[in-house]
């Protein structure tokens, strides 16, 4: 599967990128693609913030890689301050910052805006400042305590292909081969926050994004699952669910047609399928209920579980002392291309 949500397109937010192409003289046909980012929930936290520098399409032919400057736009494309202001002449363009955590299920921000690149088979570099930059770092905004954290991207800015590396950089490098078609090629870069942030603030490390945790998905490829959570379910899964570390709401998706009992959390259990992406449960605004989404969800079968001690979960283990536990569940959902699969709570 933000997620990178990394399974899941989008509602693509209309902040489109300026793309410098570096060179295609010797391409003969020639395709519109858009690159957007989205996001997997996490809990702890505020704002996940990544500061794009550029991204790369490396063609597996040896062709000339197509690289695209980032840079921070309104709705029509034209360069702006950090107000939103026109950009005024002779200054330089800013490079885009991008709050996660306002991109999840089928949102999406993009980087690349229907800029032309030669059809065929391509990996693809993704440029993000690392929180060390001296004007544009990444960081995370502690939500308990207010403060900004640096996070790092895990790479060491290298891209294949003579692209070559930049200081203060991170590189998100997708080794899986992916199609550039004559048609539809609306691609996101997922991050799967709850599985890839990790916190090294013990170790005075700051936060760091783990490569492993961010997917390439093409979303014309894909559906989405969504649905609501009632009033009622909700108070009533911490009513029943004793915990002293409070409570997080979420959905875990998991893959097949998977029994509640053999639902297990991202810390893994023996015998018990693990969730390959979560999604938060959030109040709908136009009702008294409460809803998730799941978008860019490749085709199959999936089965999804509801939790409330989701903050008791993670890759590193439980929470010492707490339990996990899936409150409610529905198995067996089918996703198929351009469809809404409902699941209710």
């Amino acid at each position: 599967m933000n997620s990178m949500k990394i399974g899941l397109i989008s509602a693509s937010i209309a902040v489109a990128l300026i793309g410098c192409n570096s060179d295609s003289d010797s391409v003969s046909t020639m395709t519109p693609v858009t690159l957007s980012v989205s996001d997997a929930p996490i809990d702890d936290v505020s704002e996940v913030v990544i500061t794009y520098n550029k991204v790369a399409f490396l063609p597996l032919d040896g062709g000339t890689p197509q690289v695209f400057d980032v840079y921070k736009t309104d709705e029509e494309g034209n360069l702006v301050d950090e107000d939103g202001n026109p950009l005024p002449e002779g200054e330089d363009p800013l490079p885009l910052s991008v709050n996660l955590l306002n991109f999840q299920g089928s949102d999406a921000q993009e980087l690349v805006d229907d800029e032309l690149v030669p059809t065929g088979n391509y990996k693809l570099c993704v440029f993000a400042n690392d929180g060390d930059h001296p004007n544009y770092p990444s960081y995370v905004i502690d939500e308990a305590t207010g403060n900004q954290i640096p996070l790092t991207v895990k790479g060491d800015g290298a891209c294949p292909q003579g692209v070559g590396k930049d200081p203060d950089y991170g590189v998100l490098f997708f080794n899986n081969t992916f199609a550039v078609n004559p048609d539809n090629n609306e691609f996101v870069v997922e991050f799967d926050l709850r599985r890839g942030l990790k916190d090294g603030t013990g170790q005075n490390e700051g936060y760091s994004i783990q490569r492993t945790s961010v997917t390439l998905i093409n979303t014309v490829t894909t559906g989405e699952i969504q649905g609501d959570v009632a009033t009622l379910t909700y108070q009533s899964c911490e009513t029943d669910t004793p915990s002293a570390n409070g409570y997080a709401h979420a959905i875990y998706l998991y893959e097949g047609n998977i029994a509640e009992e053999n639902m297990g959390p991202f810390a893994g259990a023996e015998g018990q399928a693990m969730p390959i992406a979560a999604a938060n449960v959030v109040q709908d605004v136009d009702d008294a209920n409460y809803e998730y989404e799941f978008g860019f969800v490749e085709p199959g079968t999936y089965s999804v579980g509801y939790t409330c001690t989701a903050n008791d979960d993670s890759e590193e283990g439980i929470v010492a002392g707490e339990t996990f536990s899936i409150y409610q569940s529905t198995s067996g959902l089918n996703v198929s291309v351009g469809t809404n699969t409902d699941a209710n709570f």
